[in-house]
């Protein structure tokens, strides 16, 4: 079965009424990297496994060359290269690679690099060129089943190497043991077919938050994947805030990636989520300026593999704390249930706030607060939120344990989530979370002020919140500790299924039921894995951390 392709160390490292649903039982559980036992004997035998591609952009590999993309060479896992910290004996040998389905379809390639996480011992990634060559021309496929071995008659290849370091300068080489330095590079993800179903979704559940991790780390430069991505325009200058606000955390790149620890548990809230390391499972990744953050793409699964990622760093109103996120893109698919929201360890005591969320194909983006007992929202500040309306008519009372949905507010644009935001090109949140109160605001793309744009934001100058909880009735330093940032998609759950059947839900005018004829969100999710490519793929910009 096909699946999305992993990160890989180069050493190759290869990204109705709807109830607002609350994340609770969080906790961390420890992330364990992935560790060979230590190569086997090498065999010339045919080895089974996935190859996966990857462009060179031009980075040193594990072998100490620089490649090119037409370049016809390959990288192979640890089982099979040998001790990833060095360069190995098996350094430009020649490898026969064929497709499982029609072994008179192959090509040659050169061992060049070494793939650390590539998933199953026999897991190797090709240079675009010998990608192409064994699949017609195309790059399409993302991901082939393949069948590879040692060229019988292999030697290793005297090359010219070029070795950095920071004490001396380049010095020319020639054999591959003169080199020492390691490399990155992301591998493509499977590609897949965009769901161009609408659903909806919205119900009460307890949306439970086991999260943590451990973040995968690459090794040295970047290099990109397969898709470029587009929509909205991504920060690109500085400025000085007439409010004070000072940018602390730019995080694009290889940066936001690095900000998050990754989740290794079941989906929560019944989902049918298996929350993995996203950069060594190779969804998690950089495709252009973008941040991509996919889920896998196998057809048929016990639990689909997914990613909840949780920041390293804490906030708490005390440090004045304004948020900015760029989305370009963000799941729109029958039985996702993606958000960004923040949580304290111990929920809903130390609070949660909800920044993105709704499931399926919601067009209508839900904000909501969720709180221990004594927060509450009064009518007048309700009645303030003129873009939005409460999700609960009794729903100022945020105190989780009374209603886990606590005080939940839904967009009134048909833009703001899912379908309707993807098409619309995108757009930007913003969070002020600090002494004076919780606000949320929403732009289109297109309609970002300026100030955003420039990076100096004046939060004064943004209109009437979409939602604004008042520090008089819910003091952010009395009910919100040490909240974590987390982005994730959970698949299934209970919101989801809660929704499943509803025709309106969320700005949904038909049901996922009634749309793909599959009884509950869970049987849909984990056997319909091409329907979970591009478009259950989330597409960030950028998130931005301003501090007064």
């Amino acid at each position: 079965m096909a699946r999305s392709a992993p990160a890989v160390l180069g050493v190759f490292a290869l990204a109705a009424s709807a109830t607002a649903a609350s994340h609770n039982s969080f906790k961390r559980m420890s992330q364990h990297a992935r560790v060979a036992a230590g190569p086997p004997a090498w065999k010339r035998a045919d080895v089974s496994g996935t190859a996966y591609y990857g462009f060179q952009n031009d980075t040193m590999n594990a072998c100490g060359t620089n490649s090119a993309d037409t370049d016809m060479i390959i990288g192979v896992g640890p089982d099979y290269y040998g001790d990833m910290t060095t360069v190995s004996s098996k350094c430009f040998q020649h490898i026969t690679v064929s497709l499982a389905s029609d072994s008179s379809k192959s090509v040659d390639v050169t061992l060049t690099d070494a793939c650390k996480d590539c998933g199953a011992a026999g897991n190797v990634y090709l240079s675009p060129a010998a990608f192409e060559a064994l699949n017609g021309g195309s790059l399409d496929a993302g991901v082939l089943d393949v069948t590879w071995s040692f060229a019988s008659s292999s030697s290793p290849a005297q090359q010219n190497i070029v070795v950095s370091s920071s004490d001396t300068p380049p010095v020319e080489e020639t054999t591959a043991a003169a080199a020492t330095t390691s490399s990155t590079v992301e591998a493509a993800p499977t590609t897949a077919k965009a769901v161009t179903t609408t659903a909806k979704a919205a119900t009460t559940s307890a949306k439970a938050a086991t999260t943590t991790a451990k973040a995968a780390t690459t090794t040295a430069a970047e290099k990109t994947t397969t898709k470029a991505a587009t929509t909205t325009q991504k920060a690109s200058s500085t400025g000085t805030s007439n409010e004070g606000w000072k940018l602390t955390s730019k995080l694009e790149g290889s940066t936001f990636l690095d900000f998050f620890n990754y989740d290794s548990n079941a989906g929560d809230n019944g989902g049918a989520a298996q929350y993995v390391n996203g950069i060594s499972e190779g969804l998690a990744y950089t495709s252009g300026s973008q941040v991509v953050l996919a889920v896998d793409t196998a057809e048929n699964v016990a639990a689909r593999n997914s990613l909840r990622m949780v920041s390293k760093t804490t906030f708490n109103a005390k440090d004045m704390n304004l948020f900015v996120f760029d989305i370009a893109h963000m799941p729109a698919v029958c039985g996702t249930w993606p958000a960004v929201w923040f949580t304290g360890a111990n929920w809903p005591y130390d609070g949660e706030i909800d920044v993105v969320e709704g499931v399926s194909l919601y067009n209508q983006n839900i904000y909501s607060v969720h709180t221990g007992s004594g927060c509450t929202i009064p009518n007048s500040a309700v009645s303030a939120m003129t873009d939005v309306k409460i999700v609960d008519t009794n729903g100022n009372n945020c105190d989780a344990n009374v209603n886990t949905a606590g005080c939940g507010f839904t967009d009134d644009s048909a833009s703001t989530f899912g379908p309707g935001f993807n098409n619309a090109g995108g757009g930007v949140f913003a969070l002020q979370f600090d002494t004076t109160g919780i606000k949320t605001w929403f732009f289109q793309a297109g309609k970002v002020p300026s100030d955003i744009s420039s990076l100096a934001p004046n939060p004064s100058t943004w209109g009437t919140p979409r939602m604004s909880v008042p520090t008089s009735s819910c003091s952010p330093t009395t009910y919100f500790s040490d909240l974590m940032m987390v982005v994730d998609t959970n698949l299934a759950g209970t919101f989801t299924e809660g929704v499943w059947g509803v025709d309106g839900a969320g700005g949904q005018s038909t049901s996922c039921k009634t749309q793909t004829g599959v009884d509950t969100a869970a049987e849909y999710v984990t056997s319909h894995g091409s329907e979970f490519g591009d478009a259950a793929q989330w597409k960030i910009n950028g998130f931005y951390i301003y501090n007064q």
